[in-house]
């Protein structure tokens, strides 16, 4: 479980990352399985830190969709590159307000490009705990996050990849926490999914 290396660029590395694994994973799954399969492909990156490697390399490619919601004074400064929609965060903004805007955001981006496939780049350094987040995230407003997006995915029944993302609270078991709770939420919202599945094969 790691993953979601998305400040790195086509050319080069940038802010930890070597290179760009939903980037690479989006382009095998369009080489592998076609663009009437999986595109346009919607890349929901909600790491506190913009991920401008991810925008920069399919700012040309209309097959894919780049969402990122960020804190507006965190890193990357220099290098901060246009999404196809990037939705900055002032310093201090809470479950509430964050919460308020995937409400927003997801019913248009689902409606207006109806992707068949996902990914969900689930950092977790919006904590308030974060040192480096600025945002005032709660464990709990995390995981309202998490389940609005795999949720999304279950009403519209488009396949999702999840990736884990930044966290660096000190100590550590904050994040380890809520990137725990990124993939348990998974699990039980999947879970649910397949239940009723079954329960329906079976009728």
């Amino acid at each position: 479980l790691a993953g979601g290396t998305h400040h790195a660029f086509a050319d080069r590395g940038e802010g930890f990352c070597v290179f760009n694994d939903i980037a690479v994973a989006a382009a095998v799954a369009l080489r592998t399985y076609g663009e009437a399969a999986v595109a346009p492909i919607l890349i929901l990156d909600l790491d506190v830190h913009q991920g401008n490697g991810t925008a920069s390399i399919f700012q040309k490619d209309k097959r894919v969709v780049t969402f990122d919601t960020f804190g507006d004074s965190n890193y990357p400064w220099r290098t901060r590159t246009e999404s196809t929609y990037n939705v900055p965060l002032p310093d201090t903004t809470g479950d509430a307000e964050y919460l308020a805007i995937l409400d927003e955001w997801l019913p248009l981006l689902f409606a207006q490009h109806q992707p068949k496939l996902v990914f969900f780049q689930a950092g977790v350094d919006a904590l308030a705990v974060d040192r480096f987040g600025k945002l005032q995230m709660t464990r709990a407003g995390m995981m309202e996050r998490n389940l609005r997006v795999y949720r999304a995915c279950i009403r519209h029944g488009v396949p999702l990849v999840i990736t884990m993302g930044g966290g660096y609270s000190v100590p550590m078991d904050a994040s380890v926490a809520a990137h725990a709770d990124v993939y348990k939420s998974a699990a039980l919202e999947y879970q649910e999914v397949l239940r009723k599945q079954e329960a329906e094969s079976s009728q």
